[in-house]
Order: C-alpha cells, then sequence, then structure tokens
C-alpha cells in the first residue's frame, strides 16, 4: 500500500508541469560510427560479464563561442510521455552508470571543433539477465537565467540548463529476463493556466525495454457514461523504470469522483487497472494552485521544447521521486533474481 502512496505522491509532483522553454542544446555528441547501431543512434552491444570495454565519444561545439560542460556518466529514464531522458550529474547511479570507471570530469570544446573523448567500463562479474542502458552524457550549466510571467504574473527566475548524450545499450541473456511490463498505477487530474490535464502513471518491472500501446476510458463514479477517452502509444520505457503519459483535455471534467480504466498491451500481454482520482471544486484547486516566486530548473534535451510553467519550482521532486522509484524496483528487481537463482532448476 505505501508503494502505492509514493507513487500517486510522485505523479502528482509530475503532473505539476514544468519550466519554459529554452534554446537548445549547444553542444552535439557522437560515437564511433563502426560501432553505432544504424536505427537507434547508440551503442547496443552484449554484456560479458567481467570484461572491461572502452567507448568513444566526439563532442562537436558549432557554435561561435567556447563550450565547457561535464562529461558524466547517467542512467536511462523515461521522460515526458515516455520518451528518452536521462539522470543529472548529481543523481546517484542506481543502474549500469555505476559501471563506468572513468569518472565526471569538465571539458572545453572550442568553437567550430570537436573533441574526442574515451570512457572506460568494467562489467560486474554477476549479472542478472536483462537489458542494461545508460548515457554518456555532457551536461551546459553556464548559469544562463531567464525571467518568466505565467498567466497569473507570478515572477519565475529560471537557471537553464542543457544536456545531451549517446546511449550505451547493454543486453544479457534477454531470453531469460523477465518479459518488459507496463503495469498502471495511478491517475491525476490537475488544471493549469485554464488547460485541463490528465497524467497516467506506468511502471515497468520487467527486464528489457517496454514500449506499450495504452488505452483509457474516464467515467464518474457514480455514472456509467464515458466522459473522456484516449488512446496513445508510449516510445521507451526502460527495464526498472517509471514513466508518465500527461494528456491536455479539450475542456476541464466537473468536480467530483472519477475512475479512468487504463488497458496497456505490450508483446501481446495485457494489464487492465481502474485507477481514481478527485476533480477538486474551483475552492480548493485554487488552494492548492497558487502559484508564487522561486527558482527553477530548466531542462532542454536536444532543443525539445516544454511545457509551460506552472509551479515550477517542483521539478527538484520529479526528479528525487523518479529516483526513489527506480531504487524501490531496483531492490525490488535484485530481491526477486536472488530468489529466483536459489530456486532448484
Amino acid at each position: 500500500m505505501w508503494i502505492r502512496l509514493l507513487l500517486l505522491a510522485t505523479v502528482f509532483w509530475v503532473g505539476t508541469g514544468f519550466s519554459a522553454p529554452a534554446k537548445g542544446q549547444q553542444l552535439i555528441v557522437s560515437g564511433d560510427p563502426e560501432r553505432i547501431h544504424p536505427q537507434l543512434g547508440a551503442y547496443v552491444e552484449e554484456i560479458v560479464p567481467g570484461e572491461e570495454r572502452e567507448y568513444a565519444v566526439e563532442v562537436s561545439n558549432p557554435t561561435e563561442k567556447d563550450i565547457t560542460a561535464l562529461l558524466y556518466m547517467a542512467d536511462a529514464i523515461p521522460a515526458l510521455g515516455g520518451g528518452k531522458d536521462f539522470t543529472l550529474p548529481n543523481d546517484p547511479d542506481l543502474s549500469s552508470a555505476a559501471w563506468y570507471s572513468t569518472p565526471d570530469r569538465p571539458i572545453t570544446v572550442r568553437a567550430g571543433e570537436t573533441e574526442r573523448f574515451t570512457v572506460n567500463m568494467c562489467i560486474p562479474d554477476s549479472v542478472q539477465p536483462g537489458q542494461y542502458v545508460s548515457v554518456i552524457g555532457v551536461y551546459d550549466d553556464q548559469d544562463h537565467t531567464v525571467e518568466v510571467l505565467d498567466d497569473t504574473q507570478a515572477r519565475f527566475v529560471t537557471r537553464v540548463v542543457r544536456k545531451t548524450g549517446l546511449q550505451v545499450v547493454l543486453n544479457y541473456k534477454l531470453d531469460e529476463a523477465k518479459p518488459p511490463q507496463a503495469v498502471p498505477h495511478a491517475a491525476v487530474y490537475a488544471k493549469e493556466n485554464e488547460k485541463a490535464f490528465l497524467s497516467i502513471l506506468l511502471m515497468n518491472e520487467g527486464g528489457s525495454l517496454s514500449k506499450p500501446e495504452m488505452t483509457v476510458e474516464v467515467k464518474r463514479q457514480d455514472e456509467d457514461k464515458t466522459v473522456l477517452e484516449l488512446k496513445t502509444r508510449f516510445d521507451s520505457i526502460y527495464a526498472g523504470t517509471v514513466a508518465q503519459y500527461r494528456a491536455e483535455l479539450s475542456r476541464p471534467l466537473a468536480p467530483g469522483a472519477y475512475l479512468a480504466e487504463v488497458i496497456t498491451t505490450v508483446n501481446g500481454q495485457v494489464e487492465q487497472r481502474v485507477l481514481p482520482f478527485e476533480v477538486a471544486g474551483e475552492e480548493e484547486r485554487t488552494r492548492w494552485g497558487t502559484a508564487s516566486s522561486g527558482e527553477v530548473i530548466q531542462v532542454a534535451e536536444d532543443g525539445s521544447p516544454l511545457p509551460a510553467p506552472w509551479l515550477g519550482f517542483h521539478r527538484v521532486y520529479l526528479y528525487a521521486g523518479l529516483l526513489l522509484l527506480i531504487v524501490i524496483v531496483t531492490w525490488r528487481r535484485k530481491r526477486a533474481d536472488k530468489r529466483r537463482a536459489r530456486e532448484p532448476r
């Protein structure tokens, strides 16, 4: 029960939105073309337990100014809507990012030039079957600041942080790994700047990347009439991570109690859950939705636009909540693997 409560709290933090769009990442990261997967644009290799490996990364600066950034190793996590994202430098390394022996280090790339770097990895001697995705990332924090005013004229001072990276996908005995999942865990309704949003949280407790299809049908608890239907497909939910889909509604829902029937399909396997959520009245929503001044962190990956601000200073809770969820899933996964290893074959 406490895990579900944690998931509900996390999806509320996620649903509070992000800060305003900023200019895209200026550095370009690429790998060794002879080893890069042509379709995925990433290093994709099989794991050999105990093996040491070296990965090359090229960082190009197409701008007219020198750029100093941090080259670091990160864990892959889903972005909003199940896209691709990865952790920040100060986040703990919970998966294969911890396998790198090369420390994070600052780099300077001169205007119009390309620098080549190498990073080393030592794969553990004992690895459970599954898929492990890390990112060789570049983090550019140059103290860019943007002042944003929302529709209520609340002032936000935004520190612009840019990052981009190259994925390293390592597979080990995928035929023995737990099948990918997309288990519905929570639904949350929010209203921001007079726009209504419904967020659905999914968890992949399987052993490899999940690309589920999802349908949602929403009804009032006391009625059998459908008030909302949506259908979508997720791009990437990595093993042991949580993803959120956030849909903008054509009109707000009336206050009251609702049920969201969420059905996900992954490789023919169907998961179905009925998730309750509340739509607060105007008085209660205003009490929770009052914006105040604060500092938020803007993260732009490869120039991807982000939604408008609303309670942007809660972004730190997004990463804290997702990382805590990853810790829980990783711990449960390792405990299950150990139990399975002790079972007689």
